[in-house]
């Protein structure tokens, strides 16, 4: 019960993300399904959806350019400026731990891409932490107690950041293997959980 109840709570935080008309849509999901939702797709001209698994589910709100647009000023504080280059990059950290995916025209200058423009879909991603999960992998990282090369790989919505997140806690923490000290290389800030550097 508490982790679902902990789940329904991500799956809300991450509605409060949303333009009012999208975020009462969202609520329109069943408390079953809340707990297993991974994320809310916005395409324009389209209803969103929620991907529960492998099920995408349509839901009563039809997005628009324009709250394509208020989701993405929503998702950046009102400060696209700031945060410029992870959205030429195509994405945005938020706030409470959530991930924006962003489609779009892009502008380009020279040889390179410096924005973006004309929103046309939007996937916020609802990451959860599965504690407990990298354990008995942990171990199996070691030979002779030395540390082995690792390549984590599954499709994308596969768990590979979860399972992540998890191995350096138990790898920091000793849980399941010795202790050890860790530096993470997160570029994006998404395995740590990161928005504006915090």
């Amino acid at each position: 019960p508490l982790e679902r109840e902990g789940t329904d709570m991500r799956y809300e935080a991450a509605a409060a993300l949303l333009p009012e008309e999208l975020r009462r849509a969202a609520l329109t999901l069943p408390p079953p399904l809340r707990c297993r939702a991974e994320e809310l797709r916005l395409r324009a001209g389209r209803p969103m959806t929620a991907l529960t698994g492998e099920e995408e589910r349509p839901l009563p709100a039809t997005v628009t350019p324009r709250l394509l647009e208020e989701l993405c000023d929503r998702a950046a504080e009102y400060s696209r400026y700031a945060a410029a280059e992870t959205i030429r990059q195509g994405y945005l950290s938020v706030r409470g731990g959530f991930r924006l995916g962003l489609c779009g025209t892009a502008v380009i200058k020279g040889e390179e891409s410096t924005g973006m423009r004309q929103l046309s879909s939007a996937v916020l991603r609802i990451g959860r932490e599965k504690t407990g999960i990298g354990r008995t992998l942990a171990s199996r990282l070691f030979r002779d107690g030395r540390f082995f090369s690792t390549l984590l790989l599954s499709p994308p919505g596969g768990g590979k950041t979860t399972l992540l997140r998890d191995l350096v806690r138990c790898l920091s923490d000793g849980d399941g293997c010795p202790d050890r000290r860790v530096a993470l290389l997160d570029e994006r800030g998404e395995v740590a959980v990161m928005c504006g550097g915090i």
